[in-house]
């Protein structure tokens, strides 16, 4: 996905278990392993675990937290 195609939303990295939420198109990630998770800028981490967990997106929803940024590991 480039950056002309992302949305604002809350994205999550299935490999690292973090969760980005970007508020605009420029702040979407691009990586293979992030993905939309809600268009919503504003759901906090119980949902974002709510939503991992219905998709079967990681296997513990629970280690998901929050990054700032796209790049860090």
């Amino acid at each position: 996905m480039t950056n002309a195609q992302a949305i604002p939303g809350i994205y999550l990295n299935t490999r690292t278990r973090k969760a980005l939420r970007a508020a605009t198109r420029f702040a979407a990630p691009t990586g293979p392993d992030w993905m939309l998770l809600d268009e919503d800028t504003m759901i906090g981490m119980v949902r974002v675990r709510e939503l991992a967990a219905e998709r079967k997106l990681v296997d513990d929803p629970q280690q998901i937290q929050w990054t700032g940024r796209a790049d860090e590991e």
